[in-house]
């Protein structure tokens, strides 16, 4: 379980790109055929993924995921949680 008080910055080597009201994260790290890293984020994730900047920590982010989206406190924990691992796993944040 990741900490709350824990702070992540972008790799630099991830693309974001805004392809209509979608936000596409892409490792250029991976190897180019890897579509399975490729990430097309809803709502909530691309919110997420715009405050994971550096100097918000996942206690702020969840707490705005709470307020922003009609989510129940546990419910944006985990689904903060699950996806900041996923990010992690793949090498797309790092923590400050």
């Amino acid at each position: 379980m990741e900490k709350l008080n824990s702070i992540y910055r972008k790799n630099p080597t991830v693309v974001t790109k805004k392809i209509g009201d979608r936000i596409i994260i892409v490792p250029t790290q991976q190897q180019t055929n890897d579509f399975e890293s490729v990430f097309s984020l809803n709502d909530m994730a691309a919110g997420i993924w715009v405050m994971i900047d550096g100097q918000t920590p996942l206690s702020t982010i969840k707490e705005r995921i709470f307020q922003t989206f009609d989510v129940a406190p546990k419910q944006a924990h985990k689904d903060l949680t699950d996806f900041v691992l996923r990010l992690k796993g793949l090498n797309m944040i790092l923590l400050c």
